[in-house]
């Protein structure tokens, strides 16, 4: 239900300045409806009063604020807004939200957020400065950023500041006494709550203990340099510029290795594990999936046209998106092994990727990155200004870009800069 208005009124939330002014304008406009005599809604039960604005959208309870108090009392009862806010399907808060928290507040600081990315209006950019050398790797959480480098680092930084918190390199390692260290540069990594793992032009994967940060083990899966690494609550995959892909078993004491095979003819430089799917992509130009439990091939997707640098699974395991040397981003159906479309508008080798929600982040060396959207299948930003170099690796959430390149300082767009962070923090997605 949505109510005819004038083109002013719609646009009360159209951009951050007009739609605060229209909170403000509030009493001005109630004073100068006084002249309504009947008013239908003073006759209605609360609960259906608040059933009524729950029907509208929110760009009408908007208007309906303005036509006097009473209206607009009915319309900030927090039901109505966490109504609105719970009808995008593609928000959501974090699970220990108060479920008394201010909705109508949270619908805007959310709904504000959404119009930054869409005119890709970063309020802040920012440099991480620390490494020496082009940063290879990165991944983040609302707390710290950690990023990997070509100067054998790995850095741990301040997610709200950009401070460095710490450095792990051989160094670190001799001054703690501890053996385990690489000696090449930091290729990948992932971490989650209790463990962190690196991988090396060494050949090796560092397992470290979190949040802690001591390195506990050392792995020679590889007569290479490990490329990519991935893992979830069952198993650790690794992948090599020998050939090879490994699968160890996360559920047992020591990470036992369950699988060695042979994936490529040349590198593999991209894997991604969900539930027990395992996807990777090599120089040879083809998406391959393979099962994290028994180590067989169970599909091989061919369409690119030249070798590939990256590969991801949806977290459902039914959707593959890959990207290379072709300049393109294919999305694939795993259950038909189908290429259901593609993304074109890079310009040079798409060398990172990253699902987040329904929108894929990509990076390439064409300098750029870009959002699409994978419901409307379109691209939604392009970012060109923030990178002089060759992107290596990207991460998105909600909130903000992490990127990182040739270049040794990582690349922070932050997205939240000057809203509530009351609210803001209480953002999943």
């Amino acid at each position: 239900m949505v109510l005819s208005t004038s083109a002013d009124a719609v646009r009360g939330y159209s951009c951050e300045e007009s739609e605060v002014s229209s909170y403000e304008e509030d009493d001005a406009d109630v004073a100068e409806n006084r002249s309504l005599r009947i008013d239908f809604m003073k006759r209605l039960p609360a609960e259906l009063r608040t059933l009524v604005f729950c029907t509208l959208d929110f760009r009408s309870i908007l208007i309906c604020r303005r036509v006097c108090k009473g209206w607009k009392e009915a319309s900030e009862v927090t039901a109505v807004w966490r109504y609105q806010f719970r009808l995008r399907r593609r928000w959501a808060v974090k699970p220990e939200t108060p479920p008394n928290i201010d909705w109508r507040m949270m619908f805007k600081t959310r709904y504000l957020l959404d119009r930054r990315w869409e005119r890709g209006a970063c309020v802040h950019a920012y440099n991480l400065d620390g490494h020496e050398e082009s940063v290879y790797c990165v991944q983040f959480d609302d707390e710290k950023i950690i990023t990997g480098s070509r100067d054998r680092s790995v850095r741990v930084w301040d997610t709200t500041t950009g401070k460095q918190l710490r450095a792990l390199n051989a160094t670190t390692a001799a001054l703690e006494n501890n053996q385990i260290a690489h000696t090449g540069s930091i290729l990948c990594l992932q971490y989650d709550n209790k463990m962190m793992l690196t991988g090396s032009s060494d050949g090796t994967t560092v397992i470290w203990e979190l949040p802690a940060y001591r390195a506990v083990r050392q792995l020679h899966d590889h007569k290479e340099g490990v490329l990519d690494l991935s893992f979830n609550d069952r198993y650790i995959a690794t992948c090599s510029k020998d050939g090879t892909l490994v699968i160890r078993d996360r559920r047992e004491d020591g990470f036992p290795l369950r699988h060695s095979v042979v994936a490529c003819s040349g590198s593999v430089n991209s894997v991604h594990i969900q539930r027990s799917f395992i996807a990777t992509a090599g120089v040879d130009g083809i998406v391959k999936v393979w099962n994290a439990d028994s180590g067989r091939l169970l599909m091989s997707l061919h369409g690119h046209s030249r070798g590939l640098a990256c590969v991801s699974l949806s977290p459902d395991a039914r959707t593959i998106i890959s990207g290379g040397n072709d300049n393109t981003i294919r999305v694939w159906d795993t259950r038909n092994q189908h290429c259901l479309f593609e993304f074109a508008g890079h310009e040079s080798l798409v060398r990172t990727l990253h699902v987040f929600g329904r929108k894929v982040l990509s990076g390439s060396y064409d300098q750029t990155l870009k959002v699409w959207d994978l419901d409307y299948r379109k691209k939604v930003l392009d970012l060109r200004k923030y990178h002089g170099n060759w992107i290596f690796s990207a991460k998105m959430d909600s909130k903000r870009i992490v990127s990182t390149s040739f270049g040794a300082k990582p690349v922070v767009l932050d997205f939240t800069r000057g809203l509530d962070e009351d609210y803001v923090r209480h953002i999943s997605r």
